[in-house]
C-alpha cells in the first residue's frame, strides 16, 4: 500500500498542506481531462479541492476544463486562483498568456510568457509562444532569439525551425534561413508549410531550380495547398 504523502507549500510563511487524497483525485482529473471526459474530470478536481481548496494543480486543471468548454472567463479566474495559491505555477501563466494572445493583447501575453520563463527558462511551450508573440509584434530579432533558445533545448522541434526561419525571412536574411528550412523539411518531409517556406526562401536567393523542387515537394505533401500551386505556377510561367 502506498504511504500517505503530504505536499506542503509555504506561501508568505503560511503552509498550504495538500493531503495525498487530493493529489490522487487531481491525478485522476488530469487523466480524464486528457481523455476529454470533462464532466468526470470536473468531478474529480472538485473532490481534490474538497480536501484542499487552494490546491494549485487542481485549480489549474479546473481552468483547463473551463477553457475546453469554451468558458474563457471562468478559465481565467481559475488560472489566477492557481497563481494566488502558488506563484510558481508556470503552466497557469502560460495559459493566461495564450488567452491574452487569442484576445489580441500581445503586450500582456508577452509579459505572462516571460514571467513563466523566469520560473523555468527551459519551459518549451512558453518559449515557443513568446516567439510567436514577437513575430506578431514584428519584433523579429527578439523572435529569432526566442526560437534559437527553444532549439537549444529541443533541436528537433519543427515548429522551432519554422519560427526561427520566419524571423529570419522577415529580416530578409535568406542565406541564414535556408539551412534552417532545410533542417525543418528533413525532420518532417510531409510538412507542406516547411516546403512552401523553403521554396520562397530559395526563390528569394535566386535559386529557381531549388525553389521549383521545394514547391513540388510541397504539393506531394499536400496537393491541395493553394499557395504552393500558385507559387509553382508563377515560377514555371516566368
Amino acid at each position: 500500500m502506498r504511504p500517505a504523502f503530504l505536499l506542503v507549500l509555504f506561501l508568505f510563511g503560511c503552509p498550504i498542506v495538500v493531503p495525498q487524497a487530493a493529489q490522487d483525485y487531481n491525478a485522476l482529473c488530469a487523466q480524464l481531462l486528457v481523455a476529454n471526459d470533462l464532466d468526470q474530470a470536473d468531478a474529480a478536481c472538485d473532490h481534490a479541492l474538497e480536501y484542499q481548496p487552494k490546491y494549485w494543480d487542481a485549480l489549474h486543471n479546473k481552468g483547463m476544463i473551463a477553457q475546453a468548454r469554451g468558458d474563457k472567463k471562468k478559465a481565467k479566474q481559475f488560472y489566477i486562483e492557481a497563481l494566488r495559491a502558488n506563484q510558481h505555477m508556470k503552466s497557469s501563466l502560460n495559459s493566461l498568456g495564450a488567452m491574452s494572445m487569442e484576445d489580441g493583447d500581445l503586450k500582456t501575453a508577452a509579459e505572462q510568457f516571460k514571467a513563466a520563463l523566469v520560473i523555468e527558462p527551459a519551459y518549451l511551450e512558453a518559449r515557443r509562444n513568446l516567439g510567436a508573440v514577437h513575430l506578431q509584434q514584428k519584433q523579429f530579432a527578439d523572435a529569432v532569439k526566442d526560437f534559437r533558445q527553444l532549439l537549444m533545448v529541443q533541436p528537433n522541434l519543427v515548429e522551432g525551425h519554422l519560427g526561427l526561419a520566419s524571423g529570419l525571412l522577415a529580416q530578409q536574411k535568406f542565406d541564414e534561413a535556408s539551412p534552417v528550412l532545410e533542417r525543418a523539411t528533413m525532420l518532417n518531409v510531409d510538412d507542406d508549410r516547411a516546403w512552401l517556406m523553403r521554396g520562397a526562401c530559395e526563390q528569394a536567393r535566386g535559386r529557381q531550380a531549388e525553389a521549383k523542387d521545394a514547391f513540388e515537394r510541397c504539393l506531394l505533401a499536400n496537393e491541395k495547398n493553394l499557395e504552393c500551386q500558385q507559387a509553382l505556377k508563377t515560377l514555371t510561367s516566368d
